[in-house]
């Protein structure tokens, strides 16, 4: 029996604080904590909401930056942090109801639709604009519309990577910079499966980064140009055969728990469970804050491609920081975000504290940044992150997030993934598809 529950925009919060928000605040008793800036006589009051609370400690500490730097506008800076679902619901209704919002907020890529197609977010291209040239501004136009206008900006570049465990691959003698296409990844895999009896990956049912992944390298989306749900196409019936094939070589698993975000799974890849797992450099910080076995183990490469000579790099997940409408200090609250996010002080901060990799493509040649001793990312993995990144360059795809892709984001975290690749594997990809484009309600 196939596996249907009910999906609207918000449903994506089955998983939203999952992939995007390491571990809730401590609460009070609405379930909500608070944080501050340095606050400054005479600087303007200004609120901001975050389902992270990781993010808390760096806009308070951008605040302060942004003081000493523009001391005849400075902020004082009020930061809430509560859990995803709860928080992205009540900024929904509160700029429904015109009252009660915050003046900058962070909103989950799988939400971002929600308040893009209702209009209650600020164009911030103005205060973008001294950036351009320094950074990856697909991390920027993908928070837009289609008349040219964006509206957040995200922290990092969620370059899609390759994590390998060293031991398993050492002990099957296969070297993960020998495996380019699917094809090798796939051969590479029956050997792992041969010599060391564990499966080369994982495949989660409750999320979607690896069809996301290999659509994104075909050049597919979930909407089309219109933003529309478009599940049944030819990429994507490619992929999911291409993933059932690697379930029924025994390469490819269901994740312990449906999802990369959860107990069961971290304890399972922490135990090497898996050869490997391929997920956005951001998944750096699960590594380091629960999987302590794997350290000095984890080797980090590029994404295998569909054939040779195709560029190895998508970027996946994401946060869009944004002005709400109804702030009284539009101008004020857009070019702080912008500092904060786009500047070189706030990039060092994201990668040296919370481990995104830049948008700010300095950064990526920077010694002090590339090849600090001290960081406990590059202390962790046996590779260096930002070689991939020279290497692919800013010649990225990144995902459509336009028009509907919020609901379509639902239906496929919910039903979709979870009928492919566990409940109805013996239904032929086009029927499964249709059914599923079929169910999403909008």
């Amino acid at each position: 029996m196939k596996k249907r529950l009910m999906t609207t925009v918000l449903a994506a919060a089955l998983v939203g604080s999952a992939m995007f928000g390491a571990m809730p605040a401590a609460a009070s008793d609405d379930g909500s904590t608070q944080g501050t800036n340095t606050f400054v006589d005479g600087g303007t009051e200004m609120s901001f909401w975050t389902f992270q609370e990781l993010h808390v400690a760096f806009w308070t500490s951008m605040a302060d930056v942004w003081n000493e730097q523009n001391p005849d506008r400075p902020i004082n800076l009020t930061v809430t942090n509560g859990e995803s679902h709860s928080l992205h619901t009540k900024l929904l209704t509160a700029c429904e109801a015109g009252e009660g919002t915050p003046d900058i907020a962070d909103i989950e890529i799988g939400y971002y639709g929600s308040f893009v197609n209702k209009d209650y977010l600020i164009p911030i291209n103005d205060a973008v604009e001294p950036y351009k040239d320094d950074v990856v501004m697909s991390r920027v136009t993908m928070y837009g519309d289609r008349d040219g206008n964006y509206y957040g900006v995200d922290f990092h570049l969620g370059a899609t990577v390759a994590y390998y465990n060293m031991d398993i691959m050492n002990e099957a003698g296969i070297d993960p910079a020998d495996i380019v296409t699917w094809d090798d990844y796939i051969e590479a895999g029956k050997t792992v499966l041969e010599k060391t009896g564990k499966p080369m990956t994982a495949v989660e049912t409750n999320d979607l980064f690896l069809p996301q992944l290999m659509m994104l390298e075909l050049g597919a989306q979930y909407v089309d140009e219109e933003g529309n749900p478009n599940l049944v196409t030819d990429e994507h019936i490619q992929v999911i055969d291409k993933i059932r094939e690697m379930i029924d070589l025994g390469i490819v698993i269901v994740a312990p728990g449906g999802g990369f975000h959860t107990e069961e799974w971290y304890g399972f890849l922490d135990q090497g469970g898996v050869a490997s797992v391929l997920m956005p450099l951001w998944y750096m910080g699960r590594f380091t804050d629960y999987m302590p076995d794997l350290d000095q183990k984890m080797g980090i490469y590029q994404i295998p491609v569909w054939n040779e000579g195709d560029v190895r790099e998508v970027l996946q997940g994401g946060t869009g920081t944004s002005v709400i409408k109804g702030t009284a200090n539009e101008q004020l609250a857009k070019d702080f975000l912008a500092f904060a996010k786009l500047s070189k002080e706030g990039c060092t901060y994201e990668w040296n504290n919370l481990g995104f990799d830049p948008i700010r493509t300095e950064l990526w040649d920077d010694p002090e940044i590339t090849e600090n001793p001290d960081n406990k990312f590059l202390k962790y993995f046996l590779t260096n992150p930002f070689d991939i990144l020279k290497a692919n360059g800013t010649d990225l795809t990144a995902p459509d997030i336009s028009g509907l892709y919020s609901t379509t984001y639902a239906t496929l975290v919910s039903t979709t993934y979870a009928n492919a690749f566990e409940i109805s594997l013996d239904t032929p990809a086009a029927d499964l598809l249709q059914e599923e484009q079929d169910s999403i309600i909008f």
